[in-house]
């Protein structure tokens, strides 16, 4: 178990559990009984990767290959998906939550979406709007959303909120550059049983 320092981890676990109804404070000192609120817990699991069907994410933050290639997921949010980097896999044990030692927990950065892509074009220039079926988006390059702004994705969603990983790649030829993603599998996965070492946490269907 290891000391969460991270003031940005902290902020985004206190937005994770109060996103519905008041569930936990930043500190003792923020403890209201009548809340049924509880100090948020400093502490937690943290994981090297995660198996996803056979492929393995590995967070940015355990990768040693100085790459993020298997880094890279897609989210739902309602009828809205979106990819980003995991940074952090983890479980995090909070009184008062139920289920939460049995909730594998992903901390993303969520890519910015681009105003300007050669997708929307109409002229049929960009080859890849042939291919619809390859889920094809671009995205602002090495840009990523504000974890501070309220109006940002959660920086923290449970892992079984994962679709599906995704590949990245870079448009050069326009200007600006963009990143441009295709998932590399269109079926959901759900959490099956975890954790099976101390290390790895498996999803399969």
């Amino acid at each position: 178990m290891e000391r969460i320092d991270d003031s940005v981890m902290r902020r985004a676990l206190f937005r994770y559990y109060n996103r519905t109804v008041p569930q936990v404070t930043m500190n003792a000192q923020e403890v209201d009984p009548s809340l049924g609120t509880t100090p948020l817990v400093l502490h937690a699991d943290t994981y090297n990767y995660v198996l996803l069907d056979g492929r393995r994410i590995t967070p940015t933050s355990r990768s040693t290959r100085n790459t993020v290639g298997s880094s890279i997921i897609q989210g739902r949010f309602g009828n809205e998906t979106s990819a980003g980097e995991v940074r952090a896999v983890l479980v995090h044990r909070q009184p008062g939550v139920p289920n939460s030692e049995h909730t594998a927990l992903i901390m993303v950065a969520w890519m910015k979406e681009s105003d300007f892509s050669p997708l929307n074009e109409d002229d049929g220039g960009f080859i890849w709007n042939k291919f619809p079926e390859l889920d094809i988006n671009t995205w602002q390059y090495q840009e990523y959303e504000n974890p501070m702004d309220e109006a940002s994705r959660p920086l923290i969603i449970p892992l079984d909120e994962i679709q599906c990983q995704v590949s990245r790649g870079t448009i050069e030829h326009t200007e600006p550059k963009l990143w441009i993603t295709t998932t590399l599998d269109r079926v959901s996965r759900v959490i099956k049983g975890f954790p099976n070492s101390s290390q790895v946490i498996v999803l399969h269907l």
